[in-house]
Parts: C-alpha cells; structure tokens; sequence
C-alpha cells in the first residue's frame, strides 16, 4: 500500500500533461513563414558511396510566382566534415504552392562513420517573408540492410528504465515497426502510457552498420508543469552506447536512447530496449 501512494505522489507531484504546440503561421507584420518542416533530419551516406536527403521547405501561405529562397550552412554550429555534403544555396517553392524541395547530397569521405555529426542549415531572411528556424541535419554513414528486415511485430523489454522509474514505452509494450524508407524504421507509440493517456507519436531509428541509432531530439508531445519545454528522447550517450543488431538476423535488437534529453522534467536518463521480433 505505501508503495501505491508512493507511485500517486510521484504521478502527481510531476503533472505530466499532454501538449503539442500550435505553429506559427505569421509575424507582427503579417509575412508568411517560410521554414524547414521539422527542427531535424538524418543524412544517411552509404559506405564508400553517397547519399541523398529531401528536406521539405513550406510556406504559409500561396503565390502565383516562384519563391526562392536562400539557404546558408551555419559553420559555427557545424562538426559534419568539409566533403561529406553539398547544400544548394537556393530552394525555391513553385507557384501556387506550399512546399519546395531541397536536397542535400552527401560523399562517403574518410572520417565519415556511424557517429553523426552535425550540419546547421538556415534560410536566408528576404523581403516579404519571415524565415523560420535553422535546422540540424545528423550526418552519417550507413550499410545496406534488406528493405523487410526489423520491420513487422516486435514485444519491448524495457532492461533500463527511465529518470520516472517507468518503461519510456510502457510495460510488455508491443509495436509495428514499419520501413519508411532505406535504413530508417518507425513506430507508433505515446510517451509513459504507465503515467497518463498521452498522444500517440510516430518514433524513428536508423540501422547503421550494426548500430541502432536513435534519431535525435524527438518530441515526446508530452511535458511537466514545471518547465515549458516537452520531453525529447534523443540519441543514447556515447558512454552508454548505441543499440546493436545483428543484418543477416531480424530476430532481435537492441534499441539505446536517451529519455529526456534535456531535463525538462528531471534528470536525462539513458534507456535500453530489448525487441523481439512476435
């Protein structure tokens, strides 16, 4: 019974609450928003070969012209070595549309590994528009795995717990694990089912030359009353390790991640996953 209240006053004293912030569609001066369509992306690279990334670019509102807009590499906040990438220095959205594209190409060099490194990009500020935030593209090399592997039902077994004592994912979760595309496999799941009724979130990792890497500051749509900020899960710390898998076996993985990355609601904890394939 102490136990029971203790899990109350722990769940109470938290007040997760379930949150996803509106967007921002225009400034005091009523410019659209011109911005990247997520805060993050990945940059795979095949060993010894290439790789290519579509990073959305949307407006908030139509023109009957083409936009151009330009787009600089924040140096100061790059580590991605000078080679593995190619940034063009303009996307433009068509007329009469919301989205233009821009594609980052990416050269397997020598320091290129399964260890990310960052590439900032950001929108040039122009006449008529507000730009929205830069955007950090995780750079790194990956090995083909055949396109059915890790894909299909899988039982999680939490081996590590996260900073609220809890499975990050719930216990005896099971998930579907799909392939978007390439190395990338996602699922759906809400943040600490075991501590409310929170929102579903599509989750995604990438299959790395027998590492599983967590993709990085991934919103758990999900915060405490205390702080603003919701909860991320982010890439495992390179102390704790990532995950591993075996490419000739779908059978079963490990999956590394760091749960609260940046202690918005306490302590950032490392958290291991056993999956085993249903």
């Amino acid at each position: 019974m102490k136990n029971i209240f203790k899990f109350l006053g722990l769940a109470l004293a938290i007040l997760m609450v379930s949150c996803e912030a509106d967007p921002v569609i225009y400034n005091g001066n009523n410019n659209p928003l011109i911005a990247f369509s997520s805060p993050s992306y990945n940059l795979e690279i095949v060993i010894d070969a290439t790789g290519s990334l579509d990073v959305p670019v949307n407006a908030s509102s139509l023109s009957s012209t083409d936009r151009t807009v330009g787009v600089e590499v924040v140096l100061d906040e790059t580590t991605a070595l000078t080679g593995s990438y190619s940034v063009p220095a303009t996307v433009t959205i068509p007329a009469n549309e919301y989205t233009g594209i821009l594609t980052i190409n990416g050269t397997d060099i020598a320091g290129v590994d399964t260890s990310a490194l960052s590439l900032t990009i950001a929108l040039t500020p122009g006449s008529g528009f507000t730009a929205g935030p830069n955007a950090t593209v995780n750079v790194f090399q990956i090995c083909p795995v055949d396109e059915t592997f890790f894909t299909g039902n899988y039982q999680m077994t939490h081996l590590v717990f996260n900073g609220f004592g809890v499975p990050t994912f719930g216990f005896a979760k099971q998930v579907d694990l799909l392939n978007p595309g390439g190395t990338t496999r996602t699922f759906v799941a809400p943040y600490a089912p075991d501590l409310g009724a929170f929102s579903d979130v599509t989750w995604s990792f990438s299959l790395s030359c027998n590492e599983v890497i967590w993709g990085a500051s991934q919103d758990a749509l999900v915060g405490c009353a205390a702080t603003p900020a919701n909860i991320e899960l982010s890439t495992a710390d390179a102390a704790f390790g990532n995950g591993a898998y075996d490419p000739l076996n779908d059978a079963s993985f490990t999956m590394n991640l760091v749960d609260d990355d940046v202690d918005d609601c306490g302590a950032r904890t490392n958290v291991s996953i056993l999956m085993t394939k249903i």
